[in-house]
């Protein structure tokens, strides 16, 4: 490996740190060359390193190094204890001696390295003292057991994936395997859904049975099974339902009897997984290798006591991570307590374009159970610019493309497409749209959005409708949300589809409307960035209507900034004028009322029921 060249800077920032050490401990730190740094670090890309000595409780002296990289002073330093004990002997010490101090999200002083390095030696000196006096050993171990089983894998689990819910029972689970992926289940049906959804209808669903194992508390790393009767240990202390699932797990002779464990760590839930082999492919074992399970019996018919017991003896067997993907973990790391309410939440999307892709994009991502999105056209070369599906897209129905996009990244969803008209979906399908917790409108098609809005009137509204567009240049956004009480759409929007409330006016001919080379062909200028403002807005309309619809009907409004609108030409709007009571600085939300009014469609309506 080649000598690091290293910068004056680097070199003053060096010696700087050398005396913040000889002031702080009052010795000489003791310099490393770089051959006794890459002896004593190897695969670490430190270039400076000093080593001081510390007369702990126990009446040892001990060496720690203050060990820094070319980074440095940018990057903080480390410390780490020379004479450690081997791996998995204490906790936050790893295999080469680094001491782990500091978080991944941890904020440190730039400005100030060296008072840094003094506070890191610090702790250092701490916490080997507390790993001297032994009472966070088994505590830490426990807490942070991911960690720790993480440092002696079999297998980094990248492709291991599971869909469980992390709590007790122990139970019977699925797993589903392709030689690539391994999938961990509660039930061959929830586990067939999320593979075809994954990776196509065509795929082979075929499932085993698996254990999952509840511990009543995170194992200690001299609890890490090496053999199989060490994992029949680990889950006869977990219980009866333990044994019985690792029984059921081997009970069709499987190439491999899969158990995930669980625990409750300190920052929650947490998934590791253990694999035994079939003993007929363990070479080391005395007896030959053609040798079935079934050895003294016929073939299948091997009691079950028996093979439980060819199993589970001194075999050696393959510990793994496992890398959660069930929805609560994928939206909120099983922190948001919104999850369970969004799941079982149905949400229709109609219009798939620049505005309804990208909110129905945020409701996946958020977490909206089932989707079904509505949209009868194909995307064009001039969409792809503003929508989050990209060229190869082009030519494809929107609606069908973005569900299959979005399908296949979120798998544990269901996401449905109609490749037609608002007006079709309302005379073939008004179940589905009755059974949706939540209509959006992102058609920009007064026509169809008029006799969305007089169905809804019919059936009185009973649940909301979120009515959503754009101003020009994307300068502001509305969300209007439709319910029980209040105005419905039509109440503020004129015959032909003009609002009676706008928040800018463009002078002349600066009115946002541009025309393509060719009849009747026009559009909006606006880009992605300016449209994401209002298209987060309306995804944060949807949101509070699925988990908290307001009791009467509302306009939610965006406008950018004052500078933004001058420099494109236009000017609030008079009616701005009135309802605002201050002045606009930056970027703005707000909410305004829709309030009732004698219009052509709820107007009838009351009408109708005076009679």
């Amino acid at each position: 490996m080649p000598e690091t060249t290293l910068p004056i800077s680097w070199k003053q920032a060096a010696l700087r740190l050398e005396a913040r050490l000889r002031e702080r401990t009052g010795q000489v730190p003791e310099r490393l060359d770089a051959h006794e740094i890459r002896k004593c670090y190897p695969g670490r890309r430190f270039v400076g390193a000093w080593r001081v000595y510390v007369e702990f409780t126990d009446k040892i002296t001990r060496g720690i190094d203050v060990v820094v990289s070319s980074g440095f002073p940018s990057i903080p330093v480390r410390t780490a204890l020379v004479d450690h004990p081997p791996l998995l002997t204490w906790p936050h010490v790893e295999s080469d001696g680094i001491l782990c101090l500091l978080p991944n999200m941890a904020e440190w002083d730039p400005d100030d390295p060296f008072a840094v390095a003094e506070s890191l030696l610090d702790r250092s000196i701490r916490l080997i003292e507390e790993l001297i006096e032994g009472s966070i050993i088994e505590r830490d171990f426990r807490e942070e057991f991911l960690t720790y089983w993480a440092y002696t894998p079999h297998e980094t689990g990248e492709r291991f994936f599971s869909l469980l819910t992390p709590g007790p029972p122990s139970r019977s689970v699925q797993i589903w395997r392709d030689g690539e992926y391994e999938i961990v289940g509660e039930d061959a049906d929830t586990l067939a859904k999320w593979v075809c959804r994954r990776f196509g209808a065509e795929v082979n669903t075929r499932t085993e049975s698996a254990a999952f194992i509840w511990l009543p508390k995170p194992p200690l790393p001299a609890d890490y099974p090496e053999t199989a009767r060490d994992l029949l240990a680990l889950a006869d202390g977990a219980g009866k339902d333990a044994v019985e699932a690792l029984a059921k797990a081997a009970s069709d002779g499987p190439d491999q009897v899969v158990a995930v464990l669980g625990a409750n760590g300190r920052g929650g839930p947490g998934l590791i997984a253990v694999k035994v082999p079939n003993p007929k492919y363990m070479s080391s074992l005395p007896h030959s290798i053609d040798d079935p399970l079934s050895k003294g019996f016929r073939p299948g018919h091997t009691p079950k006591p028996v093979l439980f017991d060819r199993y589970f003896r001194a075999n050696l067997v393959i510990r793994s991570l496992v890398q959660r993907a069930d929805f609560n973990w994928v939206h909120g790391r099983g922190q948001d307590p919104r999850t369970d309410r969004l799941v079982d939440s149905t949400v229709i999307v109609l219009g798939c374009g620049s505005v309804g892709a990208p909110v129905a994009c945020a409701l996946a991502q958020a977490g909206v159970g089932t989707m079904i999105l509505v949209d009868y056209d194909d995307l064009s070369w001039p969409n792809v610019g503003r929508h989050p599906l990209g060229g190869s897209a082009v030519g494809h129905n929107k609606a069908k493309s973005l569900t299959e996009r979005l399908q296949t990244d979120f798998p544990h969803l269901r996401i449905e497409s109609r490749d037609c008209y608002l007006q079709d979906l309302l005379q073939n399908e008004q179940e589905v749209m009755e059974n949706a917790d939540l209509i959006i409108a992102a058609t920009g098609n007064w026509g169809a959005e008029s006799q969305l809005n007089r169905w809804h009137v019919e059936q009185n509204r009973p649940k909301p409708i979120v009515y959503c567009w754009t101003e020009a240049h994307a300068c502001a956004g509305h969300a209007v949300t439709i319910v029980g009480e209040g105005g419905c759409f039509q109440c503020h929007i004129g015959r032909t589809g003009s609002p009676s409330f706008k928040v800018i006016d463009w002078p002349g001919d600066r009115n946002g409307s541009l025309e393509e080379p060719a009849c009747g062909a026009f559009y909006n200028p606006y880009g992605p960035i300016e449209l994401s403002y209002v298209t987060a807005m309306i995804s944060d309309v949807a949101l509070d209507c699925l988990l908290n619809p307001p009791t009467h009907s509302v306009n939610r409004v965006f406008v950018t900034s004052k500078h933004r609108i001058d420099e494109l030409g236009g000017q609030l709007s008079s009616e701005w004028e009135v309802e605002s009571n201050t002045e606009l600085v930056g970027m703005r939300v707000f909410d305004r009322p829709w309030l009732k009014t004698s219009c052509l469609a709820c107007g009838d309506q009351v009408a109708n029921e005076a009679a």
